[in-house]
């Protein structure tokens, strides 16, 4: 017995839809990706073209985005004619461009242009930080606090650690003592002369507080951290962009705080001296507990 055939299934005209709906965002895809890619930070390229100028020695490219080439990199082509030059002409190429700034280029001061008197200091060297530290330590010994105070040379830069309980504040308190503000007072001078950045970092011992509702040596570290901040941007004029306040606690301690003495050691503030320095080693004369 045959059979019985399904009968055909019809044509159905708007299968082509499926096809060019495909393509449709395909190319969305395609012509959002090259919009993606094409913004471009116009102020930032300048920049860079203009250090090519030194190290190509091309001075057209100081002038402005090849506006005074005459090719891809300006005056590559040294004295050859115009019909011997391969390559793209630079203006042709670039038709249509929108207007660029060309004096972000222009402006960009070579050293020779600078004023020395006019840009501080950025200490970069093992030297630069221990011209600061004698500075600092000179400071301290005309006004009187140079036991108060030690100095470290380490990978993070000069680090002023300077004692706190009745000496920089009152004992438990974040409150300057008799004596704080005028060791601030000596400090601060030689933190002004240069532009890195300074870390302010309070640090507590091991015994806690006691009665304070919940106020811990957390808070005490951080509070006082932040009052010699303040103090160095009221008083002094330190550029507060320069500084930054931390609180530690008890948890990096200097020393044991097992003993009186260690725990008098742990409970300081540190002025940490940033440094951009690829390898600072300790000097002799500048490591822990120099508080010559």
């Amino acid at each position: 017995m045959a059979r019985n055939r399904r009968p055909p299934e019809e044509d159905n005209p708007l299968r082509w839809l499926t096809t060019y709906g495909d393509v449709v965002t395909l190319l969305l895809a395609f012509f959002v990706m090259l919009y993606a890619i094409s913004r471009v930070d116009e102020q930032k390229f300048m920049l860079f073209v203009a250090g090519l100028q030194d190290p190509f020695g091309n001075e057209a490219i100081a002038n402005g985005l090849l506006a005074q080439g005459t090719g891809i990199v300006g005056g590559a082509y040294g004295d050859k004619p115009v019909g011997d030059r391969e390559g793209f002409d630079g203006d042709g190429l670039l038709d249509g461009r929108p207007e660029v700034d060309t004096k972000v280029a222009a402006d960009v001061p070579t050293e020779d242009q600078i004023d020395e008197e006019d840009v501080r200091d950025y200490l970069t060297s093992l030297e630069d930080l221990v011209r600061v530290r004698d500075a600092v330590k000179e400071a301290l010994q005309a006004a009187g606090f140079d036991e108060n105070v030690d100095f470290e040379l380490g990978a993070r830069g000069l680090v002023i650690a300077v004692a706190t309980d009745d000496v920089l504040f009152a004992s438990g308190s974040a409150a300057f003592g008799a004596q704080g503000r005028e060791i601030i007072a000596a400090i601060a001078p030689s933190l002004d002369s240069f532009e890195n950045q300074i870390l302010v970092e309070g640090h507590t011992d091991s015994v806690p507080l006691h009665g304070r509702g919940g106020y811990d040596n957390w808070n005490l570290s951080a509070d006082r951290a932040l009052a010699v901040l303040k103090l160095l941007v009221d008083e002094y004029g330190i550029d507060p962009q320069r500084l930054a306040a931390t609180g530690y606690g008890e948890f990096r301690p200097r020393a044991s705080n097992e003993t009186e003495e260690g725990k008098a050691k742990n409970r300081r503030v540190e002025l940490v001296v940033v440094a951009d320095v690829a390898r600072l080693q300790d000097t002799t004369n500048g490591g822990d507990g120099d508080g010559g």
